[in-house]
Parts: C-alpha cells; structure tokens; sequence
C-alpha cells in the first residue's frame, strides 16, 4: 500500500512471533546447508563430514523447538498470531481472490501458507528423530521401531523437494506484495508495525514485557522437550551431545 501523510502506525507482529519468523528461516537454512556440506565432505576430512552432521542435527532440533513454540502461540500469542484470527474457510479464501478481503496479519491464502511450512518443516524435524543413516548419525528415537525408523529415513529424504518449493513460494510472494500490492512484510516483520489508514480501525497487537516473557518461557519449554528427547537415545558422532 501506499503511505499518505494521514497514515498511522498500527503493531501487527509481536516480539516472539517474529523473534519465530527469522529464528526458523536461520535454522532451516542452517540444517539445509550442513547437510550439503556434509554429503560433499570425504576421505581426508571425513571428521568435518561428521562435524556437519552435528550442526544439522542441532539445526533439526532448534526448528522442532520453533515449530512446537509455535503450535503453542497460535492460541495464545496477540491477536494476529492466533489461528482462529487467521485460519479461514473455502468462502473467505474466495473472497480475497475478489479482492473484498481487507485485514491485517495474515491473509487467508496466507494463512495455508503458515499451515504448510508448520506441517511440512514441523514433519521433516519430528522424522529426523528417527532418521539414520547407518554410519555416523542416528536419530534419538531411531531404537524404537527399526521398520518405522526406515520409513522415516526415506520420508526425511523425499521432503527436501517440497521444503525447498515452499521456501521459494514464500520468497516470490514477498516479492509479489512489494512489486504489486506496494506492502513491505519484510519490514513489517522486522518492526512488527505497519501503515494504515485510520478509518479501518483495526485491532492493535499487544507487546509488552507480559508477552515478551510468556514467549520466553514458552519457548523454554519446547526447547526443554526437545533436549530431553534428544537424551533418550544415541546421538550422532556428537561433538555437542
């Protein structure tokens, strides 16, 4: 949208929601890049090859942790962090195509796009605690079921295609906004602010130091959940387990 001098400042994005945002696009990127790495290291430099793992698989536990934290704060985050602020039917979703949707947050078509990247990262973290790769690494949960820890394994290859797409998915559709629709979301998740007209009267995200610290100790928890499953089991050549 294009600002006008009678704009005014509306908070959309509180502080844990888009600490989550960047954290998780950090993580993902770290996880894809190490098991690169690691797949191209051999021979002489094998040890950094297994070194590689050990990023990737503490990557794969910080996007679990995100993507828990998430889930959590869907339902009690600020208003446009909760699912039921966002998540549409069929007939919402038609509407924003003919363009009679006006909202902040997110956008219905937006809103399947959040529940794709929880579900398709969130898997892709749950299945490499089964993965192994009958080396150096094992998942922690690898023990439980050799059957379903083989499944996993292929499941955790096979998704890398449809991480990768709706990563880029997401990247053009920011790109789209800002060529098209004149909306900055990369700002606006950066400062949580944005531009509005003050006649649309819109709801005013909470915050403050209550939902700074609520995030916090959620994400404590997950993070907490996470660690202690990542004790139940034998970890990877393991320079931080």
């Amino acid at each position: 949208m294009y600002q006008n001098s009678q704009d005014i400042t509306i908070r959309v994005w509180d502080f844990p929601t888009r600490f989550f945002h960047w954290a998780l696009a950090i993580c993902v990127i770290a996880a894809f890049f190490s098991i690169k790495a690691a797949g191209t290291t051999e021979g002489w430099v094998a040890n950094a090859g297994i070194a590689w793992m050990d990023w990737h698989v503490l990557s794969g536990y910080c996007v679990l942790s995100l993507i828990l934290f998430r889930i959590i704060w869907g339902f009690t985050g600020s208003y446009y962090a909760r699912f039921s602020q966002f998540l549409k039917g069929p007939a919402s979703i038609m509407q924003y195509f003919k363009g009679n949707h006006d909202s902040l947050g997110h956008n219905p078509l937006g809103a399947l796009s959040v529940i794709a990247m929880l579900a398709v990262f969130g898997f892709q973290a749950f299945s490499g605690l089964f993965t192994t790769d009958d080396i150096f690494t094992n998942g922690p949960l690898v023990h439980l079921s050799a059957g379903f820890s083989k499944t996993m394994t292929s499941l955790h290859r096979s998704n890398e295609p449809v991480m990768i797409i709706l990563f880029a998915l997401h990247i053009l559709s920011i790109v789209f906004y800002r060529v098209f629709k004149k909306k900055k979301l990369v700002s606006t998740m950066i400062t949580g602010k944005t531009q509005v007209s003050p006649e649309n009267n819109y709801v005013q995200a909470t915050d403050n130091l209550r939902v700074f610290i609520a995030g916090l100790v959620t994400l404590a928890v997950t993070s907490g959940f996470v660690y202690w499953i990542s004790t139940l089991g034998a970890s990877s050549s393991g320079s931080f387990y």
